[in-house]
Formats: structure tokens, sequence, C-alpha cells
């Protein structure tokens, strides 16, 4: 039997709101939807959507090169190609691997409650005659909304078959692993990362260009750099049925001139963790600077400010500059994304791939930029608003 090398990897937590199932037992049909990567030898890549295969119990994904199956006992794998490596993502279904055998009433806490007892990845007794290593990467930790996650759930597992003999995996594997299903479809979807909504114009060297329009090598308006290039612009849309599954993706609508004379010009809708510089004398006051980072969200005790739920769909957009700057959307003074572990990680997998494959460092440690203006934390967020609010202050003085 290979050496099964396990990691669990940190990060910002996906919040569950509504917990698990109460029955957790999953079975094939409960993935549907979920993500599937699969990497070969030869440097080609197939990614798959796990599929229902009928209404009660078996699941899988079909590619060129691969063959994926689980009912509700062994998964089974079958390859024509040398797979290097096998991403499995459960967000999009909803779904969570439960790694650990501890059970959600051990005194000494290490299982999130509704979880009982899981266990990691592990391989059918009949492969005990193959050698080498497999390593185990988890990563996507969840959490129940307010509390600080367990380490037993995670939303993906990536299967490393390079320490085989082969230098991967060719023909057929059984293997297990403890898969939990959310109570609540779409519980799992990432609401934390900042965005911009497609229309919202951005302050260029050729004038105000609506941000889906931007392309790397744009010269966009910086606050404290002048003109400085897009790098990337990442994308997302939201869907009415995702909206309707989550309201936390539905964007914050910051009305024309809600947060001073003048700004924003026109109404900006922004994601409920975008930025927005704050700059009075109430700001000085409290930070001992000019201008702070405030999340949208935390405006909405403000008037002309609240979360815009009549859309029926929303697309988000990602500006990435080489450094976290304060940009001009709408008039308005607002962040470029923020390039940290808690961004990186809450970025859909496609997206992150995308990113760290233009920006390596920032996955292998090498870069941990600063933000470029004090992030309070949110009970401070919180006074600073209500402050502005009693003392009937714009958020935003020229």
């Amino acid at each position: 039997m290979p050496v099964i090398d396990v990691v669990r990897t940190e990060g910002t937590p996906h919040e569950s709101v509504h917990g698990l199932r109460e029955d957790t037992t999953s079975r094939g049909v409960d993935l549907d939807g979920a993500r599937i990567v699969a990497t070969y030898a030869d440097g080609s890549t197939e990614v798959l959507t796990w599929q229902a295969l009928d209404p009660y119990t078996n699941g899988g994904a079909t590619g060129q090169g691969i063959d994926l199956f689980f009912g509700n006992d062994w998964h089974a794998l079958s390859t024509s190609k040398l797979l290097t490596s096998l991403e499995i993502d459960l967000q999009p279904a909803s779904s969570v691997f439960d790694t650990t055998f501890t059970t959600d009433d051990d005194p000494a806490g290490g299982s999130t409650p509704g979880s009982k007892n899981g266990f990691p990845f592990h391989l059918a007794p009949e492969h005990d005659g193959m050698s080498g290593q497999l390593a185990v990467t988890y990563s996507g930790v969840v959490n129940l909304e307010g509390s600080p996650a367990q380490g037993d759930l995670y939303t993906t597992m990536v299967v490393d078959f390079t320490g085989l003999p082969e230098g991967g995996f060719l023909g057929d594997l059984k293997w297990n692993s403890d898969i939990d299903t959310m109570k609540v479809d779409g519980d799992l979807v990432p609401t934390s990362v900042p965005c911009l909504t497609r229309g919202t114009l951005v302050a260029t060297q050729a004038g105000e260009v609506p941000v889906e329009a931007l392309r790397p090598g744009d010269m966009v308006q910086t606050m404290d750099r002048g003109w400085q290039p897009v790098k990337l612009v990442l994308r997302r849309r939201v869907t009415q049925r995702e909206l309707a599954r989550n309201k936390r993706l539905y964007p914050v609508r910051i009305r024309a001139g809600a947060l001073g004379e003048g700004i924003p010009k026109r109404d900006l809708l922004v994601s409920r963790q975008h930025r927005m510089a704050v700059r009075s004398g109430i700001v000085q006051r409290m930070f001992d600077c000019e201008t702070v980072l405030v999340a949208a969200i935390r405006l909405t005790s403000l008037p002309n400010i609240h979360v815009d739920e009549t859309l029926e769909e929303v697309e988000y957009f990602h500006l990435i500059l080489s450094a976290h700057e304060i940009v001009f959307a709408e008039g308005a003074a607002t962040e470029s994304f923020l390039a940290n572990r808690q961004t990186i990680d809450s970025l859909a997998p496609a997206a992150r791939r995308e990113f760290t494959a233009l920006f390596p460092q920032y996955v292998n440690g090498q870069c941990n930029p600063a933000p470029v203006r004090k992030l309070p934390s949110r009970l401070r967020q919180k006074r600073l608003i209500r402050r502005h609010l009693e003392n009937r202050k714009d958020l935003y003085c020229v």
C-alpha cells in the first residue's frame, strides 16, 4: 500500500449559514455539479462537471482520459492516460469532505457541529500491493457562520500521483473519503471577494471605461501612483438561481451622491465585501490618518445605500493591478483587488488558477502585500459609520 500523506490547509473559511444535512451520508447523486480537474503527465488537462446518473444513488464524470463513478460505497477511478493529479471541488455541489475521525460531541472539539465523525482519503484493500506515495491535500476549510473553523471540513481534495513509481497513475483505482452534504443548496458559495459589477465606469487614461471592457495594459488612475497598468480582470456571473439560493451574493447599491457631494456620480453596485474609501475629520480623529477602507456592507445603515435584491442576475469583476491601489469607480474612491491568502482562497477554482498562473509569487509565499490603507476591524467600521450617521457627515470629503 502506498504511503498517503494527508495535508489540511488553512485559509479563509467558507461560511455555512444552515449547516449540514442531518443525514450526513452522501451518495454519488449528491455531488451533482462538483468540478473535476484531471491533469496528465503529458501536460494536458480536462475539466469535467460531476453529474447525477439516476434520481437516488449514482453519479460520475467522464472525459477523454478518465472515468469517475460513485454510488454509496467506494469511489471508482479509471484512466486511459497517465494521471498526475486529480482535483475534486465539491463547493458547487454544496458538499464537503469530512476529514477527521473526531466526533462532534468530543469535549476537546475538532469537529464541526452536525458533522458527526469522518475520515480522510484511503485506498481499497485490493491496492495493498501498490508502492510509492500519494499526497492528498484538502483546501477550502468550512465553518458554521460566526464560529471558528474546526479544521475537519473542506470543499476541495487534490490527489497527487507523481510519487508513484511511474510518476502518475494509469489503470483502475478505488478509494473512499467521507463526504457530507449541506442542508441548503448554495450555502458554500464564496462571497468575500471584493468586486465591481458590469457597467461600472472606471477612470482610465482613455477616459471612463466600463470595467468589463478593461484589458491587460490599460492604464487606470490611482490615488497614490498615478496611472497604473491593469494586469488581469477576472469575472464571475451569478445567475438568478444562485442569487435565490444565497442572498449574500446580491450587490450593495450606493446611490449617486450617497458618499458625498457628487460621489459617486452614478449609482455604484459592488459586492458586499468590496471596500470604499472613507475620508473625513471623523476618520482622522478615530484612526490618526486621512483615509481608511470600509466594506460596502457596513455602509448599508446609511441613507441611499442598500443591498439590491431586485436584480435577476449580476456579473462581478475583479480588477487586478500589480499592487493594492485606490482607484476611481463612478468617481468614487475604491479599492482594486487585494491579493492575499484570504482573497485568493475565496476565488472560484478557475479564477484562482488564472490568477496564480500570472502571480505565482502569491501562492509560494514570496509575496504578502500590505493593504494600501488601514482596514479597520468590523467593530470599528461599525462605530465609524455610526458616528458619521449621528453627526450627519459625508463619508468622503474632498
